[in-house]
């Protein structure tokens, strides 16, 4: 997902030969724009392929917690909201590929992780770091809860691995 003219593509765990990229438009509500899609097709022929990841094994469930701002801030002109990840690791470079066990991102919500498309419909953004800027772009004063999930790559939830905490917005 981007939200800029341009990006980039990690070629971590693509296999070399002929593969198709494609452009998909969305709201913010993330409904598809599917009329508007546009695709191309490359080959991949690294002189070097990339190792292939493997998957993680860890002691415990996956968790994450949000580490800042405190609950019952007062927040304002946009903040950062950091999380702390255990038992998981964080990768860009795996954002849309295969699930490998043990490794994703994690979405930010606001209010509620159950609006339209397995709660993207309220989904700020996304993030392979520990912390995401949050713009309050579209978000009213008043008492908000803010979500941290952990997702794998392909955006699919980490069952229960999910943190809240609720600020005031001025």
């Amino acid at each position: 997902m981007f939200c800029a003219p341009s990006g980039s593509v990690s070629m971590l765990d693509v296999q070399p030969g002929k593969h198709t990229v494609q452009f998909i438009p969305a709201a913010n509500d993330h409904a598809d724009d599917m009329k508007a899609m546009k695709q191309i097709s490359f080959v991949y022929k690294p002189k070097q392929p990339l190792a292939a990841v493997k998957p993680l094994q860890f002691a415990g469930k996956p968790q994450v917690r949000i580490v800042s701002p405190k609950p019952g801030a007062t927040v304002h002109g946009g903040f950062d909201l950091v999380v702390a990840v255990k038992n998981f690791r964080l990768s860009c470079g795996l954002y849309g590929k295969a699930p490998v066990k043990g490794y994703g991102h994690w979405h930010a919500n606001v209010d509620t992780t159950t609006m339209g498309m397995m709660g993207m419909g309220t989904m700020l953004g996304m993030s392979c770091a520990n912390l995401f800027h949050v713009s309050f772009a579209g978000i009213k004063p008043g008492q908000h809860r803010f979500f941290a999930i952990l997702e794998d790559n392909t955006h699919a939830p980490t069952i229960g691995a999910k943190a809240s905490v609720t600020l005031k917005v001025k």
